[in-house]
């Protein structure tokens, strides 16, 4: 698949994106629970693969361990509750329809990462709302969130803002997207580098440059681009 299909298939994603844009979160209108469930999706989807992640949540919300009232508990307590919660098998729907069963890998990982962010927030008198109500910009919220929240990165609270409506001008720079990167610029890009705040804005921006070149938001292109080369990959056209 060469770059100008690739990037006739991410005008068209951005097309459907728009269209969905009206289903987009609101934070303002969100409640506490409900953005630590979307914070715990974002911190488990640094771990696992993404569907995993939001079914790993799934789990946990349904057994009311994302519940404000379970904060009191100790986080070695919490931590436990969520160890057990993740001991049986998730359903997980695949793209394609199918369904199957899985185990999540590195449970003990994503226990400590959720129960110390419940500690680091709602231990010290904190909520996520109040992250995002007193930042005053995006860039400034997800520097916050990357300090309060275990197992955010940049590219992790960045994800985030964006589920949840905060902003439209942040990239998710996912291994799909650096792969885009790579093919139609040449950039050749470690995931690791991006852990520091600096290099990832650096490459944002260039990414925002591209942005401008299709037309759309940064959220919007990321999201489409995302679609586009997951599907190139799984397919087998790149």
């Amino acid at each position: 698949m060469t770059v100008a299909i690739i990037n006739q298939t991410i005008r068209a994603m951005c097309q459907e994106v728009k269209a969905q844009g009206s289903a987009m979160q609101n934070w303002k209108l969100m409640a506490e629970e409900e953005l630590l469930y979307e914070a715990a999706v974002c911190i488990f989807g640094s771990q696992i693969l993404f569907e995993v992640a939001v079914a790993t949540a799934d789990r946990l919300r349904e057994q009311g361990l994302l519940r404000l009232g379970s904060h009191s508990r100790s986080t070695k307590r919490v931590e436990r509750k969520i160890i057990e919660a993740l001991a049986n098998p998730l359903h997980i729907t695949k793209d394609d329809g199918s369904q199957r069963w899985v185990r999540p890998r590195f449970k003990n990982r994503l226990a400590s990462l959720l129960a110390t962010s419940i500690a680091e927030i709602y231990g010290r008198s904190r909520t996520i709302q109040g992250f995002l109500s007193c930042a005053k910009s995006a860039k400034e919220a997800r520097e916050m969130l990357i300090r309060y929240v275990w197992g955010f990165g940049p590219k992790q609270a960045s994800l985030f803002l964006l589920r949840v409506g905060y902003c439209a001008n942040l990239a998710v720079l996912d291994v799909h997207v650096l792969d885009y990167l790579q093919l139609a610029r040449g950039m050749s890009l470690s995931p690791s580098k991006l852990g520091r705040l600096s290099f990832y804005e650096e490459i944002e921006n260039t990414f925002r440059e591209i942005a401008d070149q299709f037309g759309h938001s940064v959220g919007c292109v990321d999201l489409a681009m995302w679609l586009t080369m997951r599907v190139a990959k799984r397919e087998a056209f790149l």
